[in-house]
């Protein structure tokens, strides 16, 4: 189990808690951001995103930083890199 969910007042709606100590009760607004928070911070197997641009800090041969989720990763690309 990755977390629980929980009625709010509004009866269309929930918040979805995770269930990591380390989290201490942590909440999202949708199920799908429990999962992708629990998948980027909890899961034993962490796949990284390496920015492809020569000389970038954020690129493996440098290595100081690599992105946990891949829409960071294009996020970072359209602001640093494309102009």
């Amino acid at each position: 189990m990755i977390g629980s969910m929980h009625s709010t007042e509004d009866p269309d709606a929930y918040i979805f808690k995770c269930c990591s100590p380390k989290c201490k009760g942590k909440t999202f607004g949708r199920w799908y951001d429990l999962k992708r928070h629990h998948d980027g911070a909890h899961a034993s197997q962490r796949k990284v995103f390496w920015c492809e641009e020569p000389g970038c800090k954020r690129s493996a041969a440098i290595g100081r930083r690599p992105f946990a989720r891949k829409d960071k990763l294009m996020d970072h690309v359209r602001k640093m890199h494309i102009k």
